[in-house]
């Protein structure tokens, strides 16, 4: 029987080793792509120096082509009244037929579409508002923040103080902004 001369010592093998070198470098690859890429996007961007020039421009101006036409201004300087609802005319902000929703209708599905208008609600407990300035603020019986004169508080792009029919038994008048076009927001309890 021949014995041999060289023996075998069973050890840790080669490959966990690599594999563990291998996860090292691509969880330093990963991280190191993290932390360098705020600093590789603005020079992504910057051709012929102009990204540090727009990092000294502290805000984006508009201008227009030149034109004959005479530039427009968005004010509004008067407001109309609805027929029927000007102080005095006895128009007391009351529902004539009655709410069509009750506010824990509108409550529950979020969103009321009614007559071209997109009704959305937020209530005072989340947005107290005091800012707002509303004379006579209070919540009437039916849970809506009203004003003095019984118009529930709401908000959109119209100007202030413009007057509203709503499907909740009450119109009313915008106090707030918060909204574009035909989406109103109403102020609730």
């Amino acid at each position: 029987m021949a014995v041999s001369a060289s023996t075998h010592h069973p050890g840790p093998s080669r490959t966990p080793r690599v594999r563990g070198i291998g996860a090292a470098a691509a969880v330093l690859a990963l991280f190191g792509t993290a932390v360098l890429a705020p600093l590789s996007v603005s020079s992504a961007f910057a051709r012929d120096g102009l990204g540090a020039m727009a990092a000294e421009v502290p805000d984006q101006e508009f201008t227009s082509a030149a034109s004959v036409e005479q530039d427009f201004e968005l004010t509004v300087s008067t407001v109309e009244a609805v027929p029927g609802t000007e102080r005095g005319s006895g128009f007391t902000g009351k529902a004539v037929a009655g709410a069509l929703y009750t506010l824990q209708q509108f409550m529950f599905s979020g969103v009321v579409e009614w007559q071209g208008y997109k009704f959305t609600y937020y209530s005072q407990q989340v947005l107290p508002g005091p800012g707002l300035q509303i004379p006579g603020r209070h919540v009437n019986e039916d849970g809506y923040v009203s004003d003095e004169d019984g118009y529930i508080v709401l908000a959109g792009s119209a100007p202030k103080g413009t007057v509203f029919e709503t499907p909740f038994g009450h119109p009313g008048k915008i106090y707030d902004r918060g909204t574009v076009g035909n989406h109103l927001d109403v102020y609730i309890r």
